[in-house]
């Protein structure tokens, strides 16, 4: 589980609370994170590689990355403590 969310309690250290609580009781916001994590350990992994074309690669990525934060934070910010 923290793997899944590491980049993201990172991104929003404020939210750490809402995000544990949300992994585990909501499957969808579960599979969200773990693609968030995929996709920034791609581009980390594209950054490192520094080829011709690497901004290309990297701009797709980050356009998915950000589409998903997107979606992960009204997730969080629709997320009501018991």
């Amino acid at each position: 589980m923290v793997e899944r969310i590491r980049d993201l309690l990172r991104r929003f250290p404020e939210d750490e609370q809402a995000v544990k609580a949300l992994i585990t009781a909501d499957q969808e916001f579960g599979s969200l994170c773990q693609e968030y994590a995929e996709i920034t350990e791609e581009i980390r992994l594209e950054k490192r590689q520094r080829r011709p074309g690497l901004e290309t690669d990297v701009s797709g990525l980050r356009k998915r990355r950000n589409a998903i934060e997107e979606t992960l934070l009204r997730k969080i910010e629709g997320y009501e403590p018991l």
